[in-house]
């Protein structure tokens, strides 16, 4: 049977068949070996952080090629709002990308209008890309399938992004809304608060708003317990820890487990 022309976004199907997917951020390591292991444990999706990592483009695409090829769908972080970082991350192979400080409607549009294709955005379109796996075939069936597959997370992490939550989450080819704890906090002047009680209502209007507007949930956590918690109140998915994270804690409890040991 042939591949399909664009890859399904699994993501996206997970969503839609009311799956709680589990995601992962990479930060650091640029090895493809790294996704493997991630694969390995399970989780569903994870998040190319450029916006604090610290990958170029080759990176993003080999990265990228990699992720999809384990059916660990592959979301870019972009640094900033502007059609090249968009454009780039999506042609090089990312499924998704997430926009980081967004507060307006009118800023979610143009993150929209530079991932999508015409009628929905002005991407430009370029043929044989790593978004096609290196394959050809007809134009409009092209644009039409990448429309479809290409996924938006809008991040929520300052006071004007909450003051604007509702026209944000309704605005047309956003597929998702991330609470990202940290800044946040930091935002509403509680830095260090993360599941203080002012995170926690924002996080719970994210819930209630993407109930009503068909957009779904998301957040960013590290501490195990608090995400359990948010998944049993219906966060629709979320996002746990960075593979640096996961390597330094799983490092650590080696080490003091064995010094305890020899302690005795």
């Amino acid at each position: 049977m042939d591949a399909p022309l664009i890859r399904p976004n699994r993501l996206k199907r997970l969503l839609a068949e009311g799956k709680t997917p589990i995601g992962v951020f990479l930060i650091e390591f640029r090895q493809t070996s790294v996704l493997q292991i991630l694969a390995n444990c399970g989780f569903d999706f994870v998040v190319i952080d450029n916006e604090h990592g610290v990958f170029g483009i080759e990176s993003i695409a080999e990265l990228s090629r990699a992720a999809r090829l384990l059916e660990l769908t592959p979301i870019v972080r972009i640094p900033d709002h502007a059609y090249p970082w968009i454009a780039q991350a999506l042609d090089a192979g990312a499924l998704g990308i997430m926009a980081p400080r967004i507060e307006t409607a009118a800023q979610v549009a143009g993150v929209v209008r530079s991932m999508k294709y015409p009628p929905h955005g002005a991407r430009g379109n370029a043929l044989g890309l790593g978004y096609m796996e290196f394959r050809s075939g007809p134009v409009p069936e092209v644009l039409a399938r990448e429309n479809e597959e290409t996924f938006l997370i809008v991040q929520i992490e300052t006071r004007a992004a909450v003051e604007n939550l509702e026209a944000i989450m309704a605005t047309p080819g956003v597929d998702a809304a991330l609470v990202g704890p940290n800044d946040l906090a930091i935002a509403l002047g509680v830095p260090g608060q993360t599941d203080g009680p002012e995170v926690r209502a924002v996080i719970e209007r994210v819930i209630e708003v993407g109930r009503r507007t068909g957009t779904a949930s998301a957040a960013h956590m590290r501490d195990l317990e608090t995400a359990v918690r948010w998944l049993q109140r219906g966060i629709r998915f979320l996002s746990c820890r960075s593979e640096t994270i996961l390597l330094a804690e799983a490092g650590r409890a080696v080490v003091e487990r064995l010094r305890e040991g020899t302690a005795r």
